[in-house]
């Protein structure tokens, strides 16, 4: 899982926890809200850890979630029940007081990811046609699975490792297959509305998506000069 670890300036113990995280195999970014290093590591993040409390974890609460629809686990350094009310209400998913464990941490993470897990069906698309096939979408010839309900995406069975918003990009792409989509629009579907990103995170999105999907004999995303992307 990539997190995104986001820490105050002094904040020793949360870093610890970040430590820990990486030591259970999680690829882990720690960075501040204000760092210019931020907006990218938001819009590639599998989930978003903030470790603050008070005013200053609110706020960073609020600016995550209007950039990204990540899990976001809150890290307190101390139980304050107005501070955890209203952490949740800006966006948290989770509000834990340190100190916790890194394995409950993770499995608060996965918890929250299981949550947010899409549980529409979609389809099978085979060379630009449309059937019915469960929570499957079938990308032929290349033989790409996409399975919506459980988030994976496969090929002859092996399964092909992608962060959340690289699902997103793809489903938002496969699902309207063969229709040219603009950068904007990926923004909004792969990122949400309200994400204030500039278009060139679609774009090093989309050129980390091919990185994983594509094949010597098979070409899925392409360009559509000064427009956005196709999926083919």
């Amino acid at each position: 899982m990539q997190i995104l670890f986001l820490t105050p300036p002094a904040g020793n113990q949360a870093r610890r926890g970040a430590d820990a995280l990486r030591m259970l195999g999680h690829q882990v970014t720690e960075s501040t809200l204000s760092s210019p290093a931020a907006a990218p590591a938001l819009a590639a993040a599998d989930a978003v850890v903030v470790a603050s409390d008070g005013a200053a974890g609110t706020d960073a609460c609020r600016e995550v979630r209007r950039a990204t629809g990540a899990p976001l686990l809150v890290l307190a350094s101390r139980h304050d029940e107005v501070d955890t009310i209203t952490d949740l209400a800006v966006g948290a998913d989770d509000v834990v007081a340190l100190p916790v464990s890194a394995r409950e941490i993770d499995a608060r993470l996965r918890a929250i990811l299981r949550r947010s897990r899409t549980t529409g069906s979609a389809c099978t698309l085979s060379c630009g046609t449309h059937e019915a096939s469960g929570s499957e979408i079938v990308v032929e010839p290349s033989g790409l699975r996409i399975d919506a309900r459980r988030q994976t995406v496969t090929r002859e069975g092996e399964q092909i490792p992608l962060t959340a918003t690289e699902f997103r990009l793809l489903i938002a792409l496969a699902e309207r297959r063969g229709v040219p989509q603009s950068r904007e629009s990926l923004l909004t579907l792969a990122w949400g509305h309200g994400f204030h990103g500039k278009s060139r995170i679609v774009d090093n999105a989309v050129q980390r998506l091919r990185g994983k999907i594509d094949t010597p004999a098979w070409r899925h995303v392409h360009s559509v000069r000064g427009f956005g992307y196709v999926l083919r």
